[in-house]
């Protein structure tokens, strides 16, 4: 038992010594199977640690994109990685995992960033954009583009635009690369051309570079001297994700000094994505903007329209609209339980850890930040590990006698207002160490024998009775003579099960009329106990006078 205690003490060291972080980066698009780290050299692992000491690998999400390879120690890949479907929108791509070393009570947290390749090129939703400029516009004059898309992230995005095929036009990026203009640069004249086709290029910074293309048809209209003029050149809108659909979001306004047909405007969305299209619509005449899909901050914080007004003339202006949604607590925390040590062994030292408590929530801020606890009067007790892990530690002695089974409801809880919560049940059994030796119910047990008493099956004397607390082979109890004389042997047998003392010979009061001998109790531990046992034999009159 004291070799027990030090081996969980020097586990537990252990598990706390460990607690560290691995940092791995691979490229995306890499085959299953793939090599990503070597893991048992970067901890000190060695081979026969990781087969036979129950190595896991244990993902913050639902799919397993990372798995040990038992022969090597080498982090693999589970799967191919698509970073632009894994991490949309993110700068840098992060998937945190965690390896746990049941056999030693050892949790190693992990982060592998997924590298951005040039696999995807530059697109744009709108292939064709049809412009109406009036001969009149004036020489400087800029036209938003369409912008394009790139999959990729940081260099492999798109970086710049290229324009070709007319030269009363050039290409400007008033914010380096993000959006292109169209810039006039030579006067219009409707009778000489009516229409321009153009070609604008979009180039990516990958190596091999890929580009995308669109094109542009102007065409060139008598003079409708006002175009539409917007309220703002960039709206600003926050939204609250639970907004209900058919809500009011906001209101776009623009207005045309001209009269008449040339002043009637309309407005419609310019260059955005199916996806946006599918939350929000705009009433061509008012320019309300509503919700007619769920807004999601966990799947999308921001979202940029292009908002386009039209005047009857044909004449367009532009408007940009940046949407930030805002976070509200609407997941409730999550669980999962890892058991490490279930069954217990009751004679566990206190700190020894018997599972791992993971806790996530998709909200953000006050909302994603979980605190958990426990029921009370248990001898168990929470400790946090990590930012979202805690460790199920025994607080004091065990004694399975008392208490065999514990069911523990761990609950998690996060900040929101109001707070949201989910709780989970785990159930922990407690196994049998021999700690409790056989006690007879007396210490001393006597019989009265008549001499000449048949021996055999009948012949039951007396019968000594032990308990065991214990359960299983530690708590059956077999019977035995201690030390006794052969005489006692001859003469007395005990059955190692039921205890029943019998006569197994002939009894003779005038021989010797007490018998006393020991009888021991023995558990399927080792631990005994012993009793003594007085028989006393009465005397028959099975002797004649003799003269």
């Amino acid at each position: 038992r004291r070799q027990r205690a030090v081996l969980w003490a020097v586990l537990l060291a252990a598990w706390e010594a460990a607690w560290g972080q691995l940092r791995y980066s691979v490229p995306e698009e890499l085959p299953k199977g793939s090599f990503v780290g070597d893991v048992a050299k970067d901890l000190g692992l060695q081979l026969p640690e990781i087969r036979d000491r129950g190595v896991r690998i244990v993902s913050e999400g639902i799919m397993q994109y990372f798995v040990l390879h038992g022969k090597t120690g080498h982090l693999v890949t589970a799967e191919r990685i698509d970073r632009e479907q894994l991490c949309r929108q993110v700068e840098k791509c992060v998937l945190r995992c965690e390896l746990i070393v049941e056999g030693q009570m050892q949790v190693y947290g992990m982060e592998i960033e997924i590298t951005d390749i040039n696999d995807n090129a530059p697109s744009f939703r709108q292939t064709e954009k049809d412009l109406r400029l009036i001969e009149t516009t004036a020489l400087g004059s800029r036209f938003p583009l369409p912008d394009a898309h790139d999959r990729d992230s940081g260099r492999n995005s798109v970086q710049s635009y290229e324009l070709s095929g007319d030269e009363h036009f050039s290409l400007a990026s008033p914010d380096g690369t993000k959006h292109a203009e169209l810039v006039l640069e030579k006067v219009l004249d409707r009778e000489k051309q009516k229409n321009h086709q153009l070609i604008l290029t979009a180039v990516d910074g990958g190596d091999p570079v890929r580009s995308g293309t669109a094109q542009i048809k102007i065409n060139v209209t008598d003079a409708n001297d006002n175009p539409p003029v917007f309220t703002k050149e960039i709206y600003t809108v926050q939204l609250m994700e639970n907004l209900p659909e058919g809500s009011l979001a906001f209101q776009v306004k623009a207005t045309d000094s001209d009269e008449g047909t040339n002043a009637e405007i309309t407005y419609s969305f310019s260059d955005i994505a199916k996806s946006i299209h599918k939350l929000f619509t705009l009433d061509p005449r008012t320019g309300d903007v509503r919700v007619t899909g769920p807004l999601d901050y966990e799947e999308r914080k921001y979202y940029e329209v292009s908002v386009e007004s039209k005047d009857g003339g044909g004449l367009t202006a532009h408007a940009k609209v940046h949407i930030d949604i805002i976070d509200v607590n609407d997941h409730a925390p999550t669980l999962s339980l890892l058991p490490i040590l279930n069954p217990i062994p009751e004679d566990s030292v206190p700190s020894t850890v018997v599972a791992v408590i993971n806790v996530r929530d998709r909200d953000s801020g006050e909302n994603g930040e979980v605190s958990c606890k426990m029921n009370e009067n248990l001898p168990f007790r929470l400790e946090m590990s990590s930012e979202n892990t805690y460790k199920l530690i025994i607080a004091s002695a065990l004694d399975r006698e008392n208490v065999s089974v514990y069911n523990i409801t761990i609950t998690a809880t996060d900040r929101g207002r109001p707070s949201l919560w989910s709780s989970r049940e785990v159930v922990l059994e407690v196994s049998d160490v021999n700690d409790n030796a056989p006690v007879f119910e007396e210490a001393a047990y006597s019989a009265y024998v008549a001499e000449n008493n048949a021996a055999g099956a009948l012949s039951v004397v007396l019968k000594v009775r032990a308990t065991d607390a214990d359960s299983g082979s530690n708590g059956r109890v077999s019977y035995s003579f201690g030390r006794v004389s052969d005489a006692v042997r001859a003469l007395f047998t005990i059955d190692s099960n039921s205890g029943e003392v019998r006569t197994a010979g002939l009894l003779d009061f005038e021989e010797k009329n007490k018998y006393i001998f020991g009888v021991e109790a023995r558990d399927g531990g080792g631990l005994t106990d012993h009793c003594e046992v007085q028989i006393e034999i009465t005397d028959e009159n099975d002797n004649a006078p003799e003269i």
